[in-house]
């Protein structure tokens, strides 16, 4: 069970990049990559361009993230700014506190990739209506979805590491 977050990251990492490889070479040369309000391109890229910047943003993010969440603090604990760190990294609890956090930070890696994945879906959708138009509640819809999720893992985060209980009379 512990392994799991780890499967599923890479498993999301290695069908987003096929996704994204299977679906561009179908895109203009020219592809619309930001909108603006009404859902109107306003900026373009070209489709290698295109290409390296979304397996960049979708896979390579996510990889330098949960490689940053943890692996990080096995390496130089003091550059962590976890809640409480000197507590929860103590020598005591620090395996189960550097466990969770890698595991934590494979979830958020998870979030990453669909995010991305999500919006190369929508991109490629927008790119073939005519003209090119991006769904804007698909993606207020994704957003929300990515954004509750953050919320959640944030949460998680802040519960796990609480502010450790003062023993004593004096506080």
């Amino acid at each position: 069970m512990t392994r799991l977050p780890y499967a599923i990251f890479a498993a999301l990492l290695g069908g987003a990049a096929i996704l994204q490889l299977a679906t561009t070479g179908a895109l203009p040369d020219r592809i619309p990559t930001h909108f603006g309000a009404s859902g109107v391109p306003n900026a373009w890229m070209t489709r290698g361009g295109y290409t390296t910047f979304m397996l960049a943003f979708t896979v390579g993010l996510p990889i330098l993230v949960v490689a940053a969440i943890g692996v990080l603090p096995r390496l130089a604990p003091r550059l962590v700014n976890l809640p409480n760190r000197d507590h929860w990294l103590a020598p005591g609890r620090r395996e189960a506190s550097l466990a969770y956090l890698g595991r934590h930070a494979c979830w958020l890696g998870c979030m990453m990739v669909l995010m991305g994945a999500g919006a190369h879906v929508l991109i490629v959708r927008a790119s073939s209506s005519s003209p090119p138009r991006l769904e804007q509640g698909l993606f207020l819809g994704l957003l929300s979805v990515f954004l509750g999720a953050m919320v959640v893992w944030i949460v998680a985060l802040v519960r796990r590491f609480p502010r450790p209980r003062q023993t004593g009379r004096f506080r």
